[in-house]
């Protein structure tokens, strides 16, 4: 199984940090996001581990993956840079993904992780799921809140089938969201860029999903425990201090 980590993204709700540094390597518990990330997918079975950014931030990335390596990490560990300097040259996260599974050759088995992704979870019975359906599956986190839902792709389940998945909606119907973390059979990579030759929209993958489910079968874990989406610098900073005051 690969491991493909998505941080094209320029964070500009986060700026002026952002501006230097990217969201994926911002400092939590005194480690980057990115090493939960990578730590987690590691323990699941990953054998390679790709990361997706842009052109503005790839030294700084580079730099984490050399100092990865040199504290030990044995499995093959690649960047795909995508041709950005600044927001509005970006991709999107679905073209981002379809770039890099080209780019990289991916053509095993691929669990693919939001790189602003923090939680404490292990991502086992999401991978459990998956290898025992043979099926796309998502990681899904209820957020116990209708307003909260409003800024996710909100998901509707029956067991653990997907039935709609609407992004952004103005009237969530469940409080079910989708966390950016997905497990994808390597049989199904081919979808990505099929929607992608649509036209359709190459930003974020809950787009992607409410396409895939027209015609292919979508599977969901709900997770429970702590799930971060850190969007602004007020979320950030709850973050932080979760982890230094809550730990």
């Amino acid at each position: 199984m690969d491991a493909l980590i998505l941080c094209g993204g320029f964070a500009t709700r986060l700026e002026p940090i952002t501006l230097f540094v990217p969201k994926p390597l911002l400092p939590v518990g005194g480690r980057p996001i990115l090493d939960y990330i990578v730590d987690n997918v590691l323990s699941v079975g990953a054998e390679r581990i790709v990361i997706s950014t842009n052109k503005k931030f790839a030294d700084q990335f580079e730099y984490w993956a050399n100092s990865r390596r040199s504290q030990g990490l044995t499995k093959p560990l690649e960047l795909i840079v995508e041709p950005a300097l600044h927001n509005g040259q970006k991709f999107g996260a679905i073209k981002g993904i379809e770039y890099a599974i080209e780019k990289a050759h991916l053509d095993d088995d691929l669990i693919i992780v939001s790189g602003d992704n923090l939680f404490s979870f292990s991502l086992s019975g999401l991978m459990e799921h998956f290898h025992r359906t043979r099926q796309a599956t998502v990681c899904v986190y209820d957020v116990g809140s209708i307003d909260d839902a409003k800024r996710f792709g909100v998901i509707k389940l029956e067991g653990s089938s997907v039935t709609d998945f609407v992004e952004k909606p103005e009237h969530p119907e469940s409080t079910l969201i989708s966390t950016g973390i997905y497990a994808f059979p390597k049989e199904m990579l081919n979808k990505f860029r099929a929607y992608i030759l649509k036209k359709n929209n190459p930003d974020a993958p809950g787009y992607f999903l409410q396409w895939y489910i027209k015609g292919m079968p979508l599977n969901a874990v709900v997770y429970k425990g702590d799930w971060f989406d850190i969007g602004t610098i007020d979320t950030y900073k709850k973050v932080f201090d979760h982890f230094i005051i809550g730990r």
